[in-house]
Formats: C-alpha cells, structure tokens, sequence
C-alpha cells in the first residue's frame, strides 16, 4: 500500500518541481490540478475524501487546483448485502426479531457505507444505514502511511515555496473522516441537531432510535420526500406529493438559508455539507435534513468574527479586516499585515453597491482564495467548514432559485444579529458600522433597520435597547459625547435657520407684503 499510495504522489510533486525549475508552473497548473484530480480518484475512499476536504483549502492551493478538486465524487459499487446483513446482525443481534421486513437491496451506497430500507417489528419504517467493511482499517493504514512520510513530503513542497505543516494537515483531515464513520458520533450529532434545530418553521431532521444504533449500524425514521433540486426544473410552485402542500421553491431556499445562518452565527453547531442528496422536503413542506456525519462547532468569538468581518467589508476598512484575520490566527502574529489589507481592498467587491453577479459566494471566495494563497494564511478547520458549507448551500440553492446569491440573503440575518446581540465584540462592530468619527452614519443605520426587518426574530426595540446601552456604557461615552454635540449643532443650526425664517417674514409682514 505504502508504494501504491506513496510513489504516485511523489511522482506528481515531482513534476510540479520540474515546471517550477523551468519556468512553467503557472502555465502547466490547469493540467496538474487535473492529473492530481485523477490520481486521487484512482486510489481509495478515504484519498477521495481527502481530495474533497483540499478542495476548500484555498491557504494551501491555488484555485485553479480548488476548481479541479471540487469535481471530485466518491461514487463506488455497493458491497454485497449479505455482508451488510451480517454486520446488521452482528450489532444489533437476532434481525427477524426486530425488523417485520427490510430491503434485500441498498437504497443509496458511498464510499463509507450503505443505506438499507426496513420496517420494524411495530411497523415503524426506517433506514438502515451499514458501515463499508474494512473501511475504518483502510483509512488508518492510509494515514499512518501519509503521516509516516509528511515530513519527506513537506521537505519536496518547500521546494515550491510553500511552508506547510503537513502533519497538521493530515491530522485535521483525520479528525474529520473519523467523526463520518463512527455511526455513534454520527447519531448524537442527529439527536443534538433536531433538539436545536427541529422546531424550527418548516424544518426538521428524522429520530434516531439508540437501541439500534451502534459505531457501525445507525437506525432512522425513514422520511417520505422530495430532493430539494427537484424545483429545478423551473416550475412557479411545487407540488411536494399527493395530498401534499404547494411550496414555492424560493420559499424553500429561503428556510434552508435562514436555518444555516441560525447554525452558524447563532447557536455555532452546524451541517458542513448541506448537499441535495442531504435535504428533503416532506409531503407538508419540510425540510429535513437526513446525514449527519460532517458537523461542525464554532465557538462565540468566531461566530462573531464571523460577523465582524462582514461589517469589515461594508466598511471597506481593510486594515481592520487583516488584524481580524491576524487575532483568528489565519496569520502569524509578527506578519505585516498592510500588503494583505491592500490585497484585499483590490480584491473583494464594495458589498453595498456590488452587482448580483459579484455577490456570488463562490467569486468572492476565488478571490479571497488568491489573497490566502499568495501570503500564505493558515486556515483553521472551523473556517474550512464554513467555507465548504456556504459553498455547498449556494450550489444547491442556485439550482433552484438561478437568481440567489448567499451574501445577500444573508445581509439581513446579520444585522439583526448586529442590531440586537449585547456581547461586547459585536456592539463594538455595530458602532464601528454606524459611526464615523463621532458622527452617525443615518443612512448606515437606516440600511441596517431595513435590512433587520425582513428577519422573523427581529425586535425594533430590542435594537434600539442594544444602542442606547452601548452609548450610556463607558465604553459608549466618547461616541455618545460626539453624538450629543452633533445633535447640539444640529439643533443650533435648525435655530438659527428658524430665525433667520422668522425674521424674513416679519420683515414681509411690516411691508405689508403678501406672505
């Protein structure tokens, strides 16, 4: 395995070396993304997942290589059933005991396990899924072999002027593709999302029944539905089934969105992958998520970096962006931070005034990318995730909705979450938005009321709340003193106007001149 695995790869750095030497890497890197897309696909399940984690690692490759590796699909032949059934039984024990029937074929297969269809003893319907057997082997000995010689690798790659940890690389990848195939893992991450997420408007996500669910077997309610890409095809309304609601497929798009954002800026628990073969929509309307194995945590201070690197850019203030990235640690602390702050000035759209077309997720994130990869960041594995998911969710909303655009969409999300959170790093963000220099942004300010409106949870009052704690704050008072004298000279000129009006027509009056 270690020569199967291990001399390919060396052989395509290798070649990259040469183009380097000789002056032909730029020109050459389409055809290596795509040689390195193929010798991927031809060596294993657990080398296609790693494929596919690259693909978002725009710190690490440029995008020409980005591109190439996103079209990667871990699509391999079912294993035989009876394999399967032996492994049901082997984890949950006597099966015509517990199941009054189960399909004798699978109903979806991947690269980590199957799905069997089956109904329990009680007639409850539910799906099955099996682990892929020697699966958890293959992708330890492919890691022990890629670990054992990251170092020799991370000498090569030096060569290319990149200093990368491979190591940690690897690691990471490791924690991510060892959370996918522990069904347990998996099945606490289901219970948690429907606790957090199930009462949602119109979303949900299927029970798991735990007395049937091992580190290899996970047992589901089966849920009767739809592919959300199933609108695609340009239909006004969508008939989910018979008996079934009409629900426009905007409207669905529209809580898939608003469901992610509330996973990601609110709670910080959410789906990494958000594809159509993970989303649902029931005969009511629902829509339901149905695979668990790629989740994600985000602690508070990143979610709200999250969003304060949002207002970074509306306030095209560049500079703060770059130290924001600097405190995430995507850049080393002695790095200088003002070539990047004007590489992304140069790269990143005015978001207020930007087309559709420039709001596209996956534009803006090619050109994040170029900046990442020339001065060399290091992205953490929750940026990853976040990267991959928003991605992914536009994808799939773009196929329903060829008008969406993701940064839009989620504007209004985020300046209610600016408008009313009171966690010191995100009201600093709020005033940072709406004031400047001490004098309020009216328009800033009105933008953002606007924006909030169109969210369900949005309280003008608790805005208003939020504001006007921040200014009687101490951290609030210079702000409050600037707002004060503004208002002092508003009034004052207003005044002096009024007079000035006041005088005219007296004047008008004593002539005798019609007023």
């Amino acid at each position: 395995r270690q020569l199967a695995l291990v001399a390919p790869l060396v052989s395509f750095v290798g070649r990259v070396v040469v183009d380097l030497q000789m002056g032909r890497e730029k020109t050459y890197r389409p055809r290596r993304a795509v040689e390195l897309t193929q010798l991927l696909s031809s060596l294993g399940p657990a080398i296609i997942k790693a494929g596919q984690a690259l693909s978002s690692r725009s710190d690490l490759l440029p995008k020409e290589y980005l591109v190439e590796l996103q079209k990667l699909q871990d699509q391999v032949p079912p294993f035989p059933d009876e394999t399967a059934f032996e492994i049901m039984s082997s984890e949950l024990g006597n099966l015509s005991a517990i199941f009054r029937s189960i399909g004798p074929t699978p109903v979806a297969a991947a690269s980590l396990g199957q799905v069997y269809r089956g109904q329990l003893a009680d007639g409850r319907d539910v799906a099955v899924k099996v682990q892929r057997p020697g699966c958890e082997e293959t992708i330890a000995l492919d890691l022990h072999i890629l670990r054992a010689y990251s170092s020799a690798l991370t000498s090569v790659i030096s060569l290319l002027g990149r200093e990368i940890d491979l190591v940690n690389v690897i690691d990471d990848f490791g924690n991510l593709i060892y959370a996918e195939i522990d069904y347990s893992v998996e099945a606490a991450n289901a219970r948690r999302f429907r606790e957090l997420y199930g009462n949602l408007p119109n979303v949900s996500a299927p029970a798991v029944f735990e007395s049937l669910s091992t580190s290899r077997v996970m047992t589901m309610e089966w849920v009767y539905g739809c592919r959300l890409t199933d609108a695609a095809d340009g239909r006004a309304a969508w008939p989910i089934g018979p008996g079934g609601v009409e629900v426009p497929p905007a409207a669905l798009v529209d809580t898939l969105v608003q469901c992610s954002l509330r996973q990601i800026l609110d709670v910080g628990f959410f789906h990494a992958d958000p594809h159509a073969g993970n989303l649902l929509v029931t005969k009511e309307g629902e829509l339901t998520y149905i695979d668990f194995g790629m989740m994600s945590t985000l602690a508070p201070e990143q979610r709200y970096g999250i969003i304060e690197a949002v207002v970074h850019i509306v306030n095209r203030d560049f500079m703060a962006l770059a130290a924001l990235y600097q405190r995430l640690g995507f850049v080393p602390a002695e790095v200088d931070t003002a070539p990047i702050a004007s590489a992304l000035e140069a790269a990143l759209p005015d978001v207020l005034n930007a087309s559709v077309s420039q709001l596209n997720f996956k534009s803006v994130v090619d050109k994040l990318g170029d900046v990442m990869y020339k001065y060399r960041f290091s992205l953490p594995p929750f940026y990853i995730a976040i990267i991959r998911c928003l991605g992914v969710l536009e994808g799939v909303a773009l196929q329903v909705d060829s008008d969406f655009a993701i940064i839009k969409s989620a504007y209004p999300f985020i300046a209610s979450r600016l408008l009313t959170d009171k966690s010191p790093q995100l009201q600093s963000a709020l005033m940072a938005l709406i004031f400047n220099d001490g004098r309020l942004r009216w328009d800033r300010l009105e933008a953002l009321l606007s924006s909030a409106a169109g969210t369900s949870d949005y309280d003008l009052l608790d805005a208003v709340e939020q504001i006007a704690d921040y200014l009687l704050s101490p951290a609030g008072e210079p702000l409050l003193a600037a707002l004060t004298d503004e208002i002092v000279h508003t009034l004052d000129v207003l005044g002096a106007d009024s007079a000035a009006y006041a005088y005219a027509l007296a004047a008008r009056v004593a002539r005798g001149t019609p007023v």
